[in-house]
Order: C-alpha cells, then sequence, then structure tokens
C-alpha cells in the first residue's frame, strides 16, 4: 500500500510570500481613521482603497492569472476582519496602535479542508477516474472559501503592534510581515503548513496501481508576482 499525504500534494496549491512595498497616496485626518478605514475596506475587498490607508507594507502578493487561488483566499479572510483600537500613542510624525485583531483561523480552516478534499480526493481515485493537480488545488480552494464562511468557523484573537507615519499632514499605517500576516488569518503560517508537509496526521491507503494510474503530474504553478488590485 502506498501512502498518500496531503501535505505534498497540496503544496503547489499556494503561492509562496513575496516582500513589495507599496508607497500610498491618501491617509486620514487621524490614527484611528486611519486603521478603521483600512478595516472597511479590506472588509469590502477594495484592496486599492484600503491601502490608501497604508505607508509601507512587506506582506502578500498573489500571481496574475490567480491560478493558485491566493486572492479568493484573501477575500474570504478579509471579509472577516475586525480591528478593536485598543491604545494608540503618537509622537510628532510618528506613532505606534496596540489593536485586537480577529479573523478566521486560515491554520484550522486548511486543516479541516485538506481532510474533506483528501476523502473526495480518494474517492475519485478509487473509482477509477483521473484527477489533476488543477483540479486538486480548485477544490482545495473552494473548500477553504467555503469554510471560511461558515458562521462557525474557527476565528483567532491577536494582540497587533502596528506603526503610524504622518505624511503631508495625513496618518498612514505601516505593516509588516507579522502584522498582516495577523490579519490575513495567519496565512503564511497556513501556507507554511502547507508546504512543508505538515499535514502527515491526514493520510489515506491508495494502492500503487491505483495511484499511478489515476493521478496526472502535478504542472509548475509558478507565475509572475502582481499587487493587490480591486
Amino acid at each position: 500500500m502506498k501512502q498518500f499525504t496531503i501535505g505534498r500534494a497540496a503544496a503547489a496549491v499556494f503561492i509562496s510570500m513575496v516582500v513589495l512595498l507599496l508607497t500610498a497616496c491618501g491617509g486620514a485626518d487621524t490614527p484611528e481613521q486611519a486603521i478603521k478605514g483600512f478595516n472597511t475596506k479590506m472588509n469590502d475587498c477594495n484592496y486599492k482603497a484600503a491601502f490608501s490607508y497604508v505607508s509601507e507594507y512587506d506582506g502578500l502578493s498573489f500571481d496574475k492569472g490567480d491560478r493558485s487561488g491566493t486572492k479568493q483566499i484573501v477575500n474570504a479572510v478579509s471579509k472577516t476582519l475586525e480591528i478593536e483600537i485598543v491604545d494608540i500613542q503618537t509622537s510628532g510624525a510618528t506613532g505606534a496602535a496596540m489593536l485586537k485583531v480577529t479573523t478566521v483561523d486560515l491554520r484550522d480552516i486548511y486543516t479541516r479542508a485538506a481532510a474533506t478534499v483528501t476523502n473526495n480526493y480518494v474517492n475519485t481515485v478509487l473509482g477509477g477516474s483521473k484527477i489533476s493537480a488543477e483540479e486538486m488545488r480548485d477544490a482545495l480552494v473552494a473548500e477553504i472559501v467555503r469554510e471560511s464562511a461558515l458562521s462557525d468557523a474557527q476565528k483567532v484573537t491577536t494582540d497587533c503592534k502596528v506603526n503610524l507615519v504622518r505624511e503631508k499632514e495625513n496618518w498612514f499605517i505601516i505593516l509588516d510581515n507579522t502584522s498582516f500576516n495577523i490579519m490575513m488569518g495567519y496565512i503564511n503560517d497556513a501556507n507554511t503548513m502547507v508546504e512543508s508537509g505538515d499535514f502527515s496526521h491526514i493520510t489515506v491507503s491508495v494502492s500503487d496501481s491505483d495511484a499511478g494510474s489515476a493521478i496526472e503530474s502535478e504542472e509548475d504553478d509558478s507565475a509572475e508576482s502582481a499587487v493587490f488590485n480591486d
């Protein structure tokens, strides 16, 4: 019998994180307005407007054509984003805000989606049908998006610090990998879980002959990266 592990099969579904620097033009009269404006526009999945409140950004991008489905996942998480302002301190043109950030927890959702899709995948294989890497990817993305929208989806609340800066009399947020990972439901951690094969506890048995005849080889999913667009 051949052990099939979901982590290895699903690794190609998700793109790797890239580092970007975005320069914003917009901002708000106060730090509170900048944070609330960012939250509202993220909920609307209007990233161009959301990032008008951001001065600097190190974080997530998704590929052109959305072959990985990352934009769909980001949209699903953005709709759940809740930012509570705990404290804001400013001095001159700089400052920092302590926030409580709540979103769906993609680490939990990826695990649930992987288990669901794996069972369906194995049933398809054992039924004698072929399934491609692209079909597997699409099924995983669809299940992640579906589970993110459930009323009982697992959520996580995290204390989060973001720096602030005033430019031309307007206040902006500064986001780094840590803060944006939190605001995106720990998407970096969830992707790392998949890419590292950390779903090793989710396994099914497939015979060598069944697996060899039914599973098509995966294609290279690499693609040119692009920043958020609405």
